[in-house]
């Protein structure tokens, strides 16, 4: 997301946090329930084919609820689409959003309703913890994780085994490996284009935080600034980072010029689809520095005010959705992790670690889960790192800490003007 655009976002949901209004959809939608009972829920998604046969499945198994499901692009079209559904009191019955985009705007307009209000402790300890922390504002669980992801390093196994080198498992081994691969064309290493992400996982790695844990913005603190020094270095130094290529680093990782690429594991299925035989793909831990955390991803579902009967059969969707037999299918269809903890125990999800066993170093990987709360400042730190990635490829002279301080004094600032 632009700057502008979030700040515009943010100022525009704050606005709204004192808004009257019984929900976020209209009063005569709302109360439309037909004599029967059946009821109509409206559902806004980021997914083109509106998650299609998991509400075949649900509606199947609910007869009574139809669910009319509208795409809505992106996470960031969804952000600006939800905060214009405020305005206008049209807002659906239940939406997907993405984890890091305005959920605690969403929240203060009065319009979300905290999902841990649906929910029994033990359906709350049931999902997985490191991915609650990532929803959790105001010391209240506002969205259930659906889709959720961890980053991971994708490398050339191929490109590797000629070489007789293995996946490196600390920074500096990733360094070194880095070099040893570099050279007549190929790169040792590159982000995948969503960069704050494992900007944020080396930070942790570093020992540190980019939001304390009383919230303050933390963004030029010491383990930050190394950070953005290490991606500077890995660039003019070692050389094994291309400068500002980042957008087109799964182009490059598939066309066999780049040997280790940070991203999503939930990309593992369609990496390995369009590679094909072109070479063997390998999946690794994020690398370590003074420690080991990986950040989490995703999206997940929410609900809106309405009344009782609508907002009962949206938790039923939703819980069915997050359901361990629907989670597992997710996983197992495109890599997401499965966030119920039920789900791992289900033989066909333990079959399917034999059938992908690369998966499986995506699921190993949770033991090291960490989340931070979301922030009313997430989307601006984010736009200030991808812009601080940028300065210091560009210039091998640009001082990482004055950068940092920069993006400090604009979070201060924000949040000195949010409400």
């Amino acid at each position: 997301m632009k700057k502008k655009a979030a700040l515009a976002l943010a100022a525009g949901l704050a606005i709204l946090s004192g808004c009257g209004g019984q929900g976020g959809t209209s009063s005569q939608e709302a109360s439309q329930t037909a004599a029967n009972g059946a009821i109509t829920l409206k559902m806004w998604s980021t997914e083109k084919d509106g998650l299609k046969s998991y509400m075949d499945a649900f509606q199947v198994a609910n007869p009574n609820i139809k669910v009319e499901v509208e795409f809505m692009g992106d996470y960031d079209e969804m952000a600006k689409k939800v905060q214009a559904g405020i305005v206008s009191n049209s807002l659906p019955h239940l939406v997907q959003l993405g984890q890091r985009h305005a959920i605690p705007q969403i929240a203060d307009s009065g319009k979300l309703l905290p999902i841990e209000s649906f929910m029994s402790k033990g359906e709350i300890d049931n999902i997985l913890p490191g991915f609650w922390q990532r929803y959790t504002y105001k010391d209240k669980k506002w969205v259930i994780p659906f889709q959720s992801s961890t980053p991971v390093m994708y490398y050339n196994k191929t490109m590797f085994d000629k070489q007789g080198l293995k996946a490196p498992d600390t920074w500096d081994e990733l360094i070194e490996t880095g070099k040893k691969l570099s050279g007549n064309g190929i790169w040792g290493l590159n982000l995948n284009n969503d960069s704050p992400w494992y900007f944020q996982a080396m930070v942790w790695n570093r020992g540190g935080r980019m939001i304390k844990q009383d919230g303050a913005p933390n963004v030029n603190s010491k383990e930050v600034v190394e950070t953005l020094k290490s991606f500077q270095d890995a660039v003019h130094t070692s050389k094994i980072m291309p400068p500002n290529q980042i957008k087109t680093s799964g182009e490059d990782f598939m066309a066999g010029k780049l040997a280790m690429l940070f991203r999503s594991g939930s990309s593992l299925s369609a990496l390995k689809k369009q590679v094909g035989d072109k070479f063997e793909i390998g999946v690794a831990y994020l690398p370590k520095v003074k420690e080991r955390w990986v950040p989490t991803g995703g999206n997940g579902l929410g609900i809106f005010q309405s009344d009782k009967a609508h907002e009962e059969a949206a938790w039923k969707l939703v819980s069915f959705l997050t359901s361990a037999d629907i989670t597992a299918k997710n996983s197992m269809s495109t890599g997401y992790i499965p966030v119920n903890k039920t789900a791992y125990e289900l033989p066909d999800f333990k079959q399917h670690f034999t059938k992908a066993p690369d998966f499986k170093v995506t699921i190993d990987q949770t033991q090291y889960l960490r989340g931070e709360g979301i922030h009313p400042a997430d989307a601006l730190i984010w736009s200030g790192v991808v812009k601080a990635i940028e300065a210091v490829h560009n210039d091998p002279q640009a001082d990482p800490q004055k950068i940092m301080d920069s993006l400090q004094n604009e979070v201060n600032d924000y949040m000195k003007s949010y409400k």
